[in-house]
């Protein structure tokens, strides 16, 4: 099946220069510039104007996007673009101290890690807030293996407080589960303004953990997320006290940790007053650490968690769905691509600047119009027709929602394979449910570009799947309980 990429150009015509440049006219003008000739030198080097920094980082994205059209980043900017805009960028800046290409490349690393985290409609949800987190992640953050301090340290910088000991394999989350707490957790270290602005200082404190308790998944994914994905300046790395299996783990979070922090890691040994002797000398004295390391802050997380969930709603650990009416659905998505399979978005988007263009929204505002007179001659609305060539999407015409629709016969039976045995994998359910998936098996190919044969992706297949099985267990809850009332 031939497939046609996502088209970077406008698929309309392009409106004048002076009310909305295309990308060819931009990149033609930047290359005309007096000054573009060091544009490459300057994007390895800080830039020292943040204002130009920023035109330099749109610059380097409309670069991106000519590679790699279909990477996550512009998937949620299809989507989503409000979730990319100056300030997010003008984070990963500062995060790289204003080095543009660097920059570019976190946010393009970001973006590919929270589409894999979370998901293709998980990526578009806030991550400063808990809709970060699923219902199933609770258990892994009750864990409180990362937590944030309530202090600083004397430069104003922000204090995470890693305790592996606090992992326990033995309640089932996945290590995805945990990663997505790490990642939850350091986006509330972001709500701060001086956290943000001086960045923080990881303190870890492996003493009490037992060699099952070291996953060197979550600490090379940890370490990944910690120093190079998220857009927070990592200022400094304590490990507190080493438990046995120190030899173990270090050299690999030395190895995965940015190398401006590989100078910043600092080992203490020895008895808690020597520690504390040592941690005062980096500007955290024992009023700034906690108990743990016989500092004199005392952690309440479960209370920490609570005012979380009070402050950001009572379905605080619940992912809201950017479409909520796709929930029950059966074909998630389907309707709107998200993936290189998908076709063309429906916007026009500037490459360099990643916002709709003129022609986008005069298009959309056309598409209402037909709409609407559709619907007042009592029809339908035209459907919507895309120069480029898409994947056979299934007729879902006869399958309107109304009440007591059957849906999927295979999703069904995924559903069914799964709960019955548990152990069994999503990508096994699906498959024993009668899903077959292109690609699979080629190594380093991620699930959020193998298409089952409707033109579907594994991803939104899993996400999918998982969403049926809360629904039938709260159903069978909900039963239950109302069996119990007679």
């Amino acid at each position: 099946m031939t497939v046609a990429k996502l088209n970077v150009r406008s698929p309309v015509a392009t409106p004048p220069a002076a009310e909305s440049p295309a990308l060819s006219s931009e990149a033609e003008a930047a290359s005309l510039s007096p000054r573009t000739g060091l544009l490459q030198r300057e994007q390895q080097q800080p830039c020292a104007d943040p204002a130009e920094a920023l035109d330099l980082i749109n610059v380097e994205l409309g670069r991106v996007r000519e590679a790699r059209p279909d990477c996550a980043l512009f998937r949620a900017h299809a989507r989503r673009p409000q979730l990319l805009d100056d300030a997010h960028k003008k984070a990963f800046l500062h995060a790289e101290s204003y080095v543009v290409k660097a920059a570019a490349d976190r946010m393009v690393a970001y973006w590919e890690a929270r589409a894999d985290l979370f998901g293709e409609e998980g990526m578009l949800c806030a991550m400063d807030k808990s809709g970060a987190l699923k219902g199933e992640d609770s258990v892994a953050l009750d864990q409180g293996m990362l937590q944030l301090l309530p202090v600083k340290d004397l430069d104003s910088r922000g204090l995470l407080f890693y305790d592996p000991s606090r992992h326990d394999p033995k309640l089932g989350y996945s290590n995805e589960s945990m990663l997505r707490v790490i990642w939850y957790i350091l986006h509330v270290a972001m709500e701060d303004p001086l956290t943000k602005e001086n960045g923080f200082v990881l303190i870890v404190y492996p003493k009490k953990c037992t060699p099952e308790q070291i996953n060197r998944d979550i600490i090379a994914k940890g370490t990944a997320i910690v120093g190079s994905l998220m857009p927070l300046p990592w200022r400094g790395f304590h490990i507190c006290h080493p438990c046995s299996s120190y030899n173990k783990y270090f050299p690999l979070v030395k190895m995965l940790a940015p190398t401006s922090i590989k100078d910043n890691i600092a080992v203490h040994f020895g008895t808690d007053e020597h520690v504390l002797q040592r941690m005062a000398s980096y500007s955290l004295p024992a009023d700034r650490l906690p108990t743990e390391v016989s500092g004199r802050v005392e952690l309440d997380y479960k209370k920490w968690v609570a005012d979380r969930k009070q402050a950001e709603g009572g379905d605080a650990l619940r992912a809201p769905t950017p479409r909520s009416e796709a929930e029950s659905a059966d074909e998630l998505m389907e309707d709107v691509p998200t993936s290189p399979r998908g076709g063309q978005s429906g916007k026009v988007y500037d490459s360099v600047r990643l916002e709709p263009t003129t022609a986008g929204k005069a298009k959309t505002g056309k598409a209402k119009a037909k709409a609407g007179a559709a619907k007042a001659k009592g029809g339908s609305a035209p459907p919507r027709t895309s120069s480029a060539a898409s994947p056979p999407v299934p007729d879902t015409s006869a399958k309107t929602r109304r009440p007591g629709r059957k849906g999927d016969a295979r999703m069904h039976k995924a559903v069914t394979t799964k709960i019955e045995s548990p152990e069994t994998s999503l990508v096994e359910a699906l498959q024993e449910g009668g899903f077959n998936f292109d690609g699979l098996n080629e190594k380093g190919r991620p699930h959020h570009e193998v298409f089952d044969q409707d033109g579907v992706s594994l991803m939104q297949r899993k996400n999918q799947l998982l969403r049926r099985i809360r629904v039938e267990k709260k159903k069978k809850k909900d039963e239950a309980a109302q069996g119990d009332d007679k």
